[in-house]
């Protein structure tokens, strides 16, 4: 029996996932902090009033 050879959406993705670089997430630093001040910046707590109550 002789081996078939590897189909070629195989050999694309085998490809692709050699050429892949995910950053990590020591390597986002500076980006990753950015985004967390905007995020804290957005959701900053806002005072409410609440209506006094009426004495009893």
């Amino acid at each position: 029996m002789t081996l078939k050879p590897t189909p070629r959406w195989m050999q694309t993705a085998l490809d692709g996932a050699a050429k892949a670089s995910v950053a990590m997430p020591w390597q986002r630093g500076a980006r990753r902090a950015e985004m967390l001040a905007r995020r804290k910046g957005a959701a900053a707590p806002v005072a409410a009033k609440r209506p006094a109550l009426a004495a009893c």
